[in-house]
């Protein structure tokens, strides 16, 4: 009986079958062959998604710094204001709080053709402002910053 048992028979079928038993892989495909080949393939698939994308980035910056790349040179009339109350403070009664918020962090913004444009300077003269002045520089019209070459009180009258 003991050549019947349960347990004898199983044991030799297992042996019989490949890759069943896993002391006895005889030709079979084993699992560790398969995770190497995986993690393999998703090596390389993960690195060229990686190279493309680093691709895609560069060329996006391209052509952004290409769209911020409208520089001019201008010369614009106008008041100059903060960038806290903008238009609000670009005449003579405006003069006091804009020189305040100026003081205070605000931006420099000159106030011309019914626009705001942001000055690259973080301080201006008080008695430019509140009058009308004549700013020239270089306008980057993506971001509306002018760079300024100089600030010119205009004469009136």
């Amino acid at each position: 009986m003991a050549s019947n048992s349960l347990p004898a028979r199983a044991v030799e079928r297992a042996k019989q079958t490949p890759g069943a038993h896993p002391g006895t892989n005889q030709g079979g495909f084993s699992m560790k062959k398969f995770a190497t080949i995986f993690a393999v393939m998703a090596i390389v698939a993960l690195s060229a998604a990686y190279a493309c994308d680093k691709d895609k980035n560069h060329n996006t910056q391209a052509a952004a710094s290409e769209q911020s790349g409208a520089v001019k040179e201008v010369a614009l009339t106008g008041y100059l204001t903060d960038s806290n109350c903008g238009a609000a403070n670009a005449n003579a009664k405006g003069k006091n709080c804009a020189v305040d918020c100026i003081k205070k962090g605000a931006k420099v913004q000159l106030y011309a053709n019914e626009k705001l444009y942001t000055l690259d300077k973080s301080t201006v003269a008080e008695n430019q402002v509140g009058v009308p002045v004549k700013v020239t520089g270089t306008l980057d019209e993506a971001t509306g910053m002018i760079k300024v070459a100089s600030i010119e009180v205009v004469k009136q009258g």
